[in-house]
């Protein structure tokens, strides 16, 4: 019986440390936006870029999600350096990807329009 209980505890502990698999493919996010952030260039600012549509492709090929706001981000991106009909794709990406995120891309794109007549 005490050997049992033994035994039942210990494959309860074991099955409790099972790893799962990710949610998302988040690559060199965290650092690629660290180093950004701390020195704002043009070097840094392409090298998040690729760090972002990396990790966009990455996900797609290991069949998981890309993270919230990381389609977004690359787009707004796009957005700032003109290159409206692409960033336009990721927000609708985004959008698809994260159907929550539909009131805010909404008044994101009504901003940028607005930005864009004035």
């Amino acid at each position: 019986m005490k050997r049992s209980i033994l035994l039942f505890v210990f494959v309860g502990l074991l099955s409790g440390c099972a790893t799962q698999k990710p949610l998302y493919y988040w690559g060199n996010y965290s650092s690629s936006l660290y180093k950004y952030k701390k020195a704002p260039t043009e070097e840094n600012l392409k090298a998040h870029q690729a760090v972002l549509l990396k990790i966009i492709d990455e996900s797609n090929k290991l069949n998981l999600r890309v993270p919230p706001g990381v389609c977004c981000e690359y787009g707004y991106l796009l957005l700032k350096e003109g290159k409206e009909a692409e960033a336009m794709q990721y927000l609708d990406l985004e959008e698809k990807t994260y159907p929550e995120s539909k009131p805010f891309l909404d008044r994101f794109r009504a901003k940028w329009i607005e930005k864009k007549e004035k």
